[in-house]
């Protein structure tokens, strides 16, 4: 028996030694092995001289890449991708005067997205392109309707046979609890500053305001019309036709035998039908060059960008520096997570530009709906020191800047918004649940002693006293009249007039030039240009502030390569479940204020 446990215990230790010293230093060995083969891949072949440049997104388009968790980058779970919007535009824009590329090829199949601010800066940049003769070809099985406005743009479009694409138009519903709240006992307490910070809506009401409809039924229209125009005309489809469409669409479907792909070629909405064999003959026409396999001949976005971003590191190096900090996400106190613009990061990326020695101005991209006021106020701190030492800060507004996004705006010299940009929602609210109806139904009772008036006067199972209640009430008013001022401050502007576009309304970048809220209308690049004159520099060059992906990230994350493998359940069913909780998570991660007061819109997520 005595030697049966020696034995055991020899082989549980030399299971721990192996575990302890071989296991890392095959991981490491690994890793190794992973980084040469990437450098080896990035480094061994030049670009062709003749190529299509392939732009195939595979997840969203965003302002800011942020690092995966070191566990995260391991499983590697997301399938999603997100890639900067900015190097789209700009490797578009590189394209059209780099002679080995002869034409831009557009997969948009796994492409979450793009807003319609989005595909109007895509676009821009894509006119240019086309401007030099090179043509654009989008192909793809189905189109959204989000994926079909950035096609528009392309010379060709190509369907799958079996395919097609829905054109419905855009909405706006949510979902209102006051009702629900009430049979199951809930009371969610509301405050709000601001009259339509429609926010706080979905707990007090059964149904959309009046007022709430009136302000929806605006911007929603105007974002409609920003759509119908760009796809009309870059279709060359007379004013009108897609509307007339989509009215017409069931008569359409029946009289192509309800063949979707066959009554949007009819409509002209698509030029033609090409399975996945027929579509690289076709892309090579398009391309005119091919490779080793017959195949077309295509460099994709990510190599593209390397390869241009190697050459300006060179010829540009002496240039002043126009700095862009990004601000991607709800505003929240800490570091900044996946669709989180955490106030740390933020005020770090400033620090970052504010070392900098060839600093000339800065660019504020902002693409957030606002969230924490203490986080919010602690950005706009810190830009503040930008202004006290004469850099010049303009901002630039993606697809929305509203409520806190705003408040981080306000102050700047210059605000520049796409037409189709949302912002304002100008106000505040305050909103937290108590219980104290399920603890009388299910008969328990709550019963203590207190030091002071206020002790206990917020409790989840006892509700909130009216006392504390005006407390909470004052404070969001207090949040309103602070950011009032700020406003009037920055944008130069009576507090009166200030308040008449204020009360939470929620603005088009288009209405918000025309009240004095946005300078003027014009997408990253067009701010840029425009930060670079008030510093008085003709010439210069842009860096992107972002953060550095820790070591154990890239180690984990090659490994999670190399071994292409995972510790949770594989198959589309696993990620499908985990990404349906995702947003409940995250929208709960982000209540996050200390005071429990916001400065966000909820409702101004872009539409697609």
């Amino acid at each position: 028996m005595m030697r049966l446990l020696k034995g055991i215990w020899r082989v549980l230790s030399g299971i721990s030694r192996f575990i302890t010293v071989l296991l890392p230093l095959i991981f490491v060995a690994i890793f190794f092995v992973a980084v040469s083969s990437s450098l080896n891949e990035s480094t061994s072949e030049p670009l062709p001289q003749q190529a299509g440049l392939l732009i195939a997104p595979n997840g969203p388009l965003v302002e800011d890449v942020l690092p995966v968790e070191p566990v995260s980058a391991f499983l590697n779970q997301d399938y999603y991708q997100p890639m900067l919007l900015n190097d789209v535009v700009r490797a578009i824009r590189w394209a059209k005067t780099d002679d080995r590329i002869t034409s831009l090829v557009l997969d948009l199949e796994n492409l979450a997205g793009p807003s319609t601010s989005q595909t109007v800066e895509i676009s821009d940049a894509i006119a240019e392109f086309k401007e030099a003769g090179k043509p654009v070809i989008a192909f793809g099985d189905f189109y959204s309707q989000a994926h079909y406005l950035l096609a528009s743009q392309a010379d060709h479009i190509l369907l799958h046979p079996e395919g097609g694409m829905f054109l419905e138009g855009f909405s706006v519903y949510r979902s209102y609890l006051r009702t629900f709240l009430e049979k199951i006992r809930v009371t969610m307490h509301v405050f709000r500053a601001g009259e339509s910070k429609s926010a706080v809506e979905p707990y007090l009401r059964d149904d959309m305001s009046a007022t709430e409809r009136e302000i929806v039924t605006r911007w929603l229209g105007e974002l409609w019309s920003a759509y119908t125009e760009l796809a009309e005309s870059g279709r060359d489809m007379p004013e009108g036709e897609m509307d007339r469409f989509i009215a017409s669409f069931g008569k359409r479907l029946a009289a192509s035998n309800n063949n979707l792909a066959e009554t949007v070629i009819a409509a002209g909405w698509v030029d033609s039908l090409a399975d996945h064999a027929e579509i690289e003959a076709v892309l090579a026409k398009w391309v005119g060059a091919t490779d080793e396999d017959g195949d077309a001949e295509l460099v994709r976005l990510g190599r593209y960008v390397d390869d241009q971003k190697a050459h300006l590191a060179v010829s540009q190096e002496t240039l002043p520096l126009v700095a862009i900090i990004p601000v991607e996400g709800t505003i929240v106190p800490g570091d900044s997570e996946d669709g989180m613009a955490g106030s740390d990061t933020i005020v770090g990326y400033i620090d970052t530009a504010l070392e900098a020695e060839d600093l000339a101005a800065v660019v504020l991209r902002v693409n957030s709906p606002g969230g924490s006021v203490f986080a919010s106020d602690l950005i706009r701190r810190k830009l503040a020191e930008l202004l006290a030492a004469d850099i010049p800060l303009v901002v630039s507004m993606g697809s929305v800047a509203a409520s806190g996004g705003y408040w981080i705006s306000a102050e700047a010299d210059e605000i520049w918004a796409l037409p189709s940009t949302i912002t304002g929602s100008i106000g505040a609210f305050s909103a937290f649940p108590t219980i104290e109806g399920i603890i009388d139904y299910i008969g328990v009772t709550v019963d203590g002693v207190r030091t002071t008036p206020l002790a206990g006067e917020a409790s989840l199972g006892r509700g909130l006293s009216s006392q504390m209640a005006n407390i909470v009430q004052a404070l969001s008013y207090g949040v309103y009249d602070d950011f009032i001022e700020l406003v009037a401050t920055g944008r130069e502007m009576s507090e009166s007039d200030v308040r008449k576009i204020a009360e939470g309304i929620v603005w088009t970048g288009t209405d918000a030039r025309e009240i004095g809220l946005v300078d003027q209308l014009g997408g990253l690049k067009e701010a840029v240009a425009s930060a670079a004159a008030l510093a008085g520099v003709k010439e210069w060059r842009t860096g992107r502030t972002q953060l550095p992906p820790p070591f154990e990230t890239i180690l984990l994350e090659e490994l999670s390569r190399s071994i292409n493998t995972s510790l949770l359940p594989a198959g589309g069913w696993f990620k499908s479940l985990a990404a349906s909780f995702k947003p409940v998570v995250k929208g709960l991660s982000t209540l996050r204020d200390p005071m429990h007061v916001y400065v966000q819109c909820l409702s101004c997520a872009p539409i697609f």
